[in-house]
């Protein structure tokens, strides 16, 4: 296939190199194959590939009200310039639900079950957070105001269905039914990349050369600061200052 411009011609040879090696990772029997291929995504493929203002890490959601931390994520795209993440290691931590982006789970192949399982994990985070307040208004207060909730995405190296017949998209749309569409792309390398837009769903199919893959990257750089506008600046001190402390006011004299 032809790249239409030197930079698509990187980032292609970029993407093959990491799902070539995610794939031979597959193949080892071990109970951490998943954790191997988990790292050489995050450090192959989506951090070296997204812009450098964004972070990419795993870990789970948390947000300043006391809601239970989400499950565990598998690939947490963050503003680092919201609020900061509590990190563990370069990768691992607790990501305040206000900078959280987009949330990507991560299959080897991807089932009914496992599409099951993203879907609740997508609503749980749409649904069990609250968002600090980061915009100021005309007044000088900061009030409630609409923000954009992350995008969850399913990544995964192969898929049970067959090559020819139904479609992750058509397969999502049946599995969920009436429920709301809380998963927003899904993309299995080298076969599809589906996302939801406008009165369905858009499916590309058997693409060459990754194509699926380097449409689900734009995809995210073409929408992540849109989403980050939409949460404005919250105050890190909410995370911070104790809740039970006793306080005194002592008045000036």
């Amino acid at each position: 296939m032809n790249d239409k411009n030197q930079y698509q011609a990187i980032l292609r040879g970029k993407v093959a190199s990491a799902i070539a090696e995610a794939r031979s990772a597959e193949g080892v029997t071990h109970p951490g194959v998943k954790g191997s291929i988990l790292e050489i995504l995050l450090s192959k493929l989506f951090r070296p590939l997204l812009p450098s203002d964004i972070g990419v890490g795993t870990g789970q959601i948390i947000d300043a009200y006391g809601n239970k931390p989400s499950n565990q994520i598998d690939i947490v795209i963050y503003d680092k310039e919201i609020l900061p993440p509590i990190l563990i290691d370069d990768k691992t931590g607790f990501f305040p639900i206000e900078s959280v982006l987009y949330t990507i789970e991560v299959k080897t192949t991807l089932d009914h079950a496992g599409l099951v399982s993203s879907h609740n994990s997508a609503k749980n985070i749409n649904k069990s957070f609250n968002y600090l307040p980061g915009k100021i208004d005309a007044n000088g207060r900061r009030n409630e105001h609409p923000v954009i909730d992350p995008i969850s995405v399913i990544f995964a190296l192969n898929s049970n269905l067959q090559a020819t017949g139904m479609s992750e998209a058509r397969r999502y749309l049946d599995m969920h039914k009436n429920d709301y569409s809380y998963l927003k792309a899904i993309c299995v390398a080298g076969r599809e990349y589906s996302y939801e837009s406008k009165g369905g769903w858009t499916s590309l199919r058997n693409a060459e050369d990754y194509d699926e893959v380097l449409n689900l990257i734009a995809g995210i750089t073409n929408t992540y600061r849109k989403i980050s506008q939409s949460r404005g600046f919250p105050l890190l001190g909410h995370y911070v200052a104790s809740d039970h402390t006793q306080t005194t006011i002592i008045p000036f004299d």
